[in-house]
């Protein structure tokens, strides 16, 4: 059991299925508390019972695009446990759809819960980090948040936003002892795409490589012990982050090319 993360108090958003629940897991094991944050409280209770009971997952059932319940979950969450120690923004819906398809509402919607949900998420516990001098942030954000992928730009978007945000928030936060990092996985086999939103016609499908929930757990729990900025997971996210970088012309006519559908 590694040191570095026992009796830590890491708060995950999105914990009752895929990612935040192979992360709720992963640090379990690693020793800390987990204060694992969902809507659905039947699953999170099971969690619960699953991992150990209430003294090493604390339960807060919660939709991070509801902000009153958001301010109600941060109150509760400092009386009962304090300040965490690490923060995990987590929770993500994504849509499928073309440009064209994607209205005000499905775009406000993505928005409500990748880029405010994060935000609602971290924003509570910041003061407190600074007052006590330490804090890690992790944000789970993914490789179209580093190059936008056709079918997705509402969902590129959002996560784009989130490197944006980061950017701005490491400056404000040097010197005090909290830091920030951002997780940037590919596709991964959870209920994401089961999820999924989408608007308009069928759009055109890859068949990718993907890797699971657990390896991304994992890599969240070496972000907790470090201090490093990013991860991008995959080697295809690698390889597509590195060509937009060197050619992302190219890169437009290969994305063109396997992923848009002609009429």
């Amino acid at each position: 059991m590694a040191t570095g993360l026992s009796g830590k108090h890491v708060l995950i958003t999105g914990a009752s299925a895929g990612i935040g629940l192979a992360a709720t897991k992963a640090f379990v094991d690693e020793g800390a508390v987990v204060l694992a944050v969902a809507r659905s409280k039947d699953r999170l209770l099971a969690l619960q019972a699953e991992s150990g009971g209430p003294s090493r997952v604390a339960v807060f059932a919660a939709d991070v695009a509801d902000g009153p319940a958001m301010e109600a979950l941060a109150r509760d969450v400092l009386t009962t446990h304090g300040v965490p120690d690490v923060v995990i923004a987590n929770a993500g819906i994504g849509l499928d759809a073309r440009f064209e398809a994607t209205t005000d509402e499905l775009l406000r919607k993505v928005f409500d819960v990748n880029v405010f949900g994060v935000v609602r998420t971290i924003r509570p516990f910041l003061s407190g980090m600074i007052a006590r001098g330490t804090g890690r942030i992790l944000i789970v954000s993914s490789v179209v948040g580093k190059r936008g992928v056709p079918n997705y730009a509402a969902y590129s978007a959002s996560k784009f936003a989130l490197h944006g945000m980061a950017d701005a928030l490491r400056p404000e936060l040097s010197g005090t002892g909290v830091t920030l990092g951002v997780v940037c996985p590919s596709s991964t086999t959870t209920e994401f795409h089961e999820q999924l939103l989408r608007a308009g016609p069928p759009q055109v499908k890859v068949r990718v490589q993907k890797h699971a929930p657990e390896s991304v757990a994992r890599a969240l729990v070496r972000m907790a012990r470090s201090k490093r900025r990013e991860m991008v997971l995959s080697p295809e996210g690698k390889l597509m982050v590195a060509i937009d970088w060197l050619a992302p012309g190219i890169l437009d006519r290969i994305l063109a090319r396997v992923l848009v559908k002609k009429s």
